[in-house]
């Protein structure tokens, strides 16, 4: 029986330590990059051939509009640590409202500190929370290049970011130098 209550603490108090991890979709930022994109696709993604290094490209419907996701991994172990989504309208002002929207859900749902980075590109960061230790963080803004050349387009990009494999990524590469 105390050996019992013993096991029971220790898996508690290694619970209590476990990192939690951003999610996009539901799906937690985390784990090999080929398991989380079968994730997206029961989600409704399809994938889209057109990719950059390290990252597998998707497009669907994020908050009602069609948008492209991207799924960034370190190439060395395939964990996946940032996914990007892209709405593209041909205004600017057609995006405004969405990303307002957006920010709105992401204070209501999130524990977060909110800063404005940069008021012309309307980009604004959230510094996401589990209690007082970080997770992630969501950046939103507009890129407007429809005044810039005939044609041109506007793009939403929000991107979550989970904080521990981001860092492990980063590390790995500084250890080169």
């Amino acid at each position: 029986m105390r050996n019992l209550i013993l096991a029971i603490l220790c898996c508690f108090s290694l619970s209590c330590f476990a990192q939690k991890h951003m999610k996009f979709a539901g799906i937690p930022i985390d784990g090999n990059v080929y398991s989380f994109c079968e994730q997206l696709k029961k989600h409704g993604y399809k994938h889209n051939p057109e990719e950059a290094e390290s990252t597998l490209s998707f497009v669907g419907k994020f908050y009602g509009e069609d948008a492209y996701v991207d799924v960034t991994y370190d190439p060395s172990n395939k964990v996946v640590y940032q996914v990007n989504v892209s709405i593209i309208k041909k205004f600017a002002f057609e995006l405004t409202t969405i990303q307002r929207d957006i920010m709105k859900a992401i204070e209501d749902k999130y524990v977060n500190k909110k800063e404005l980075k940069d008021e012309q590109l309307y980009q604004y960061d959230y510094y996401i929370f589990d209690g007082y230790d970080p997770i992630g963080m969501i950046q939103t803004f507009i890129l407007d290049t429809s005044q810039m050349k005939p044609g041109g387009e506007s793009m939403l990009s929000i991107s979550y970011l989970d904080v521990e494999n981001y860092m492990k990524y980063e590390e790995k590469k500084r250890q080169d130098i």
